[in-house]
């Protein structure tokens, strides 16, 4: 058998997202096939395949730890870590506001910069407390974009891709930079 390893980020994605009871045991077959496929193709369609599957399998997987009946130290955990989030974009919106520049067209061309900033810290802290807690920090971050666009929060005339930039980046930047920076190894093809 190769010991080519499957995509280190198609995995801590998957990771992030596979039920405990499962994880291991989806993983672990995933990666089985992914290193039979390389012995009988080549690497580049191994890997289409491999990451074929995460991307099949994520919005599944998201949905059934969304509806499962145990998630409410997840959706805490979620809580507390928001709360964190929320502190820390005051304080540099403060330190913006004070230090920096006062106006507001300063803070548009900022404020992106912060909020991303902010939710990718965010999804690694949730991630390093509780596996799973990504999802519900992603919906409540979704569900906190979507409220202050329809309140039209902003001043200053933006264009339509801009809200749509913080409504799409942000819960994305709150469920991948736990895998892309995550403290999960990727696992190893044993022959």
């Amino acid at each position: 058998m190769s010991r080519c390893p499957p995509p280190t980020f198609a995995c801590r994605l998957l990771e992030s997202v596979l039920p405990d009871a499962y994880g291991e045991a989806i993983l672990g077959d995933l990666i089985e096939e992914y290193a039979l496929r390389i012995e009988s193709t080549s690497r580049s369609i191994a890997s289409r395949w491999f990451w074929s599957q995460t991307c099949r399998s994520v919005p599944s997987l998201v949905w059934y730890s969304l509806r499962r009946g145990n998630c409410l130290i997840r959706m805490s955990v979620a809580v507390g870590v928001y709360i964190f989030m929320g502190t820390l974009k005051f304080a540099v919106d403060l330190i913006i506001s004070k230090l920096l520049a006062p106006d507001q067209a300063t803070y548009v061309v900022l404020a992106p910069i912060v909020f991303l900033t902010t939710t990718a810290i965010g999804g690694w802290v949730a991630a390093r407390i509780r596996r799973g807690t990504t999802i519900f920090l992603a919906l409540m971050v979704t569900i906190t974009v979507a409220i202050l666009i329809d309140l039209k929060v902003c001043s200053i005339p933006v264009p339509w891709w801009y809200q749509f930039g913080f409504l799409a980046l942000g819960p994305l930047a709150v469920i991948i930079t736990p895998a892309l920076f995550g403290r999960l190894k990727p696992r190893e093809v044993v022959a």
